[in-house]
């Protein structure tokens, strides 16, 4: 089912000059297949894309998907009008958190910084996004709708990373178990060594990954913060001089930052979360990579002796095995994190907006904020 996109959500770039220059050369070469296109012959998609695609490929650098997008675009677009927007869809941009952004490029792609502007009623255009160039601001608007959720990168988790810790741990208990007959538990030991290592490697990135995004996220958090306090008192200021439509704008603002920060503030605690296990999945595999050493020693230390041992080869694989399954619960014992009406519904929002905006407003008047 095709859910209608009810708005858009503006965002405004914030990049380099490097991602600048990626971003206007990318709008150059979109000129050109859009020029290109204004040249050739075609009754339909079909085929401009047969006339033209490889064309726009071979003299533009245009990623594939959009000169295929551009193909679309230049059936809505006024040829009177100057080229200053690219359309877009999640092969060529994906929202990687609350701040940063990924675009393609014709030099790749590059991670832009962002804020958001605001919202705007509809959205009518062919694509999922647009990117626009005005003067020296470049934007994102893209289609949104009820239960929009940003697409993410996928990364490993702490759960996936654990998990793979324990089949390697359960290896060495089968792989022991099966190879007793033949001597080799010090090459079964001396290999979950080195996987635990690769493991290890693996956290330390995930948890390096969580800590920057909370320096980000607490970052934004203080500045939203410093835009509520600041509006306080320019409505103050306007409601003193008798300015009601300035202050109704501003307080209409510091409504919509503090809806923001609310959402900043739940991700904070979900980063202060995923950083605590992160740091509890290091501590686990310190404890397994310790235990596969402690192996190690154990059955080289067997296996010099093991002319002059007693015992028979199945009492030796039944300590193996309960030692490894001892190492398997003490390690992998952490558990699992637990793993129609819209039109009506929008002017519901729209009124409780104007009555918390009343609210406030009427709380500055008697002194009580």
């Amino acid at each position: 089912m095709i859910t209608r996109l009810l708005s858009r959500i503006i965002l405004v770039l914030e990049p380099t000059k490097q991602d600048l220059s990626s971003l206007r050369e990318t709008l150059s070469a979109y000129r050109d297949a859009m020029s290109i296109l204004d040249q050739t012959e075609g009754a339909n998609l079909v085929a401009l894309h047969t006339a033209a695609y490889e064309n726009i490929r071979a003299r533009t650098g245009l990623p594939s998907r959009m000169a295929t997008l551009a193909l679309r675009d230049h059936s809505h677009h006024d040829p009177e009008q100057p080229v200053e927007s690219i359309p877009l869809d999640a092969k060529l941009f994906s929202v990687k958190g609350p701040d940063t952004v990924s675009i393609a490029t014709i030099n790749g792609r590059i991670v832009v910084p962002y804020a958001v502007r605001g919202y705007q009623e509809g959205w009518t255009d062919f694509t999922e996004a647009r990117l626009i160039f005005e003067e020296d601001t470049v934007t994102i608007h893209a289609g949104i709708r009820s239960g929009f959720q940003p697409n993410k990168e996928t990364s490993m988790n702490n759960e996936g990373i654990l998990a793979r810790l324990g089949r390697v741990i359960a290896g060495v208990v089968n792989n022991a178990v099966d190879t007793a007959e033949s001597n080799n538990p010090v090459a079964v030991a001396q290999q979950a060594v080195r996987e635990i290592g690769k493991i290890a490697e693996e956290a330390r990135a995930a948890l390096g990954v969580a800590v920057a995004a909370g320096h980000r996220l607490k970052a934004k958090a203080k500045d939203l913060d410093d835009e509520i306090q600041d509006l306080d008192e320019k409505i103050k200021v306007g409601l003193e001089n008798n300015r009601e439509d300035l202050a109704r704008a501003a307080t209409g603002l510091q409504i919509d930052l503090e809806a923001q920060r609310e959402a900043l503030g739940r991700a904070i605690m979900e980063n202060a979360a995923e950083i605590t296990e992160a740091e509890a999945t290091l501590r686990s595999i310190a404890s397994a990579k310790a235990d596969a050493q402690k192996r190690v020693e154990d059955a080289q230390k067997a296996a010099k002796t093991a002319a002059h041992v007693d015992s028979t080869p199945s009492q030796r694989n039944d300590q193996r095995l309960a030692d490894a399954l001892d190492a398997i619960e003490r390690v992998t014992g952490t558990p699992a994190k637990p793993t129609n009406g819209a039109a009506e519904i929008e002017e519901l929002g729209r009124l409780q907006r104007q009555n918390a905006i009343d609210a406030r407003l009427k709380a500055f008047r008697e002194g009580q904020r």
